[in-house]
Parts: structure tokens; C-alpha cells; sequence
């Protein structure tokens, strides 16, 4: 019984200290900045994938949108992706998941960097389908109201 009151003891007294070393700071330590460093936040610039798929966002006019959406064109598939006339798509790259080239059948993401260059309600929409097959409206799609001011 003493030796499990001792143990017990123990275990306490480390939890104690623990509990007071996270507590107290060294001043030469200063608290972690809550926003990495070296991440560049730029102004009107927007970057978006398929979580936002059919959400209507603001923006103002010369911003640019990105949408990123993964794909795997080793199987046929891609992203036809198209706008209304008041928007430009400046970039449009496939970026591979993986980049040494060993890896067959490895997907990516397809990227596409979008200027809004009219004022009101403009549209992004995007089918996943293989080029030679119809639309069958099966297919996942991928598509977004921008207002632009």
C-alpha cells in the first residue's frame, strides 16, 4: 500500500510541474505569432476549390479569383471549365501531385487564375467528363456566382 501511495505521489508531483512549466514563459520567448511568417496575403486575390462549389462571393473589379480543383487527366478525366464574358481567365495550369514522375496514374490539381473585368453578376461553371464522351449529367460539376463592384 505504501509503495502505491508513493507511486500515486509521484505521478501527482509530475503533473503539478508540467502544469506550472506551461504556465510560465522565459521573457526570452516571445509568444508565437498566430499568422506564419513568409505568407503573403494578397489584397483581392481569392483563392477557392470544391468545398465552394455554388457560393456567390464579392469581389472588386481587376481582383483575381482562383479555383483549384483536383483532377486526374491519366484517366481521361478533366475539368471544362467556362466563364461569362466579364471575367478573364489569365492562368489556366495543371499542377501533378506528383512531381518526380515515378508515380503512374497520379492526380494533381488543375488551376485557373480569373480577373473580374465587368461590373454584376458573373458565372464560373466546370464539368468533370472525359472529352470524348456526352454529358450524361452524371458528372460532377463545379460552379460559382461572382459579384463584382
Amino acid at each position: 500500500m505504501k509503495r502505491i501511495m508513493t507511486i500515486v505521489s509521484l505521478g501527482i508531483c509530475c503533473l503539478f510541474a508540467v502544469a506550472i512549466a506551461g504556465c510560465i514563459s522565459s521573457p526570452g520567448n516571445p509568444a508565437p505569432s498566430p499568422v506564419p511568417t513568409g505568407t503573403p496575403v494578397i489584397v483581392g486575390h481569392l483563392v477557392v476549390n470544391e468545398s465552394q462549389n455554388t457560393a456567390t462571393v464579392y469581389m472588386n473589379r481587376s481582383d483575381l479569383i482562383t479555383v483549384r480543383l483536383a483532377e486526374n487527366p491519366t484517366t481521361g478525366f478533366q475539368w471544362n471549365l467556362t466563364t461569362t464574358p466579364g471575367l478573364s481567365v489569365v492562368r489556366d495550369v495543371y499542377e501533378p501531385t506528383d512531381t518526380s514522375g515515378t508515380v503512374v496514374g497520379s492526380g494533381g490539381t488543375h488551376v485557373w487564375d480569373i480577373s473580374a473585368e465587368m461590373i454584376g453578376e458573373q458565372k464560373i461553371n466546370a464539368v468533370y467528363k472525359r472529352s470524348w464522351e456526352p454529358i450524361t449529367g452524371n458528372e460532377s460539376t463545379f460552379s460559382m456566382t461572382i459579384v463584382v463592384s
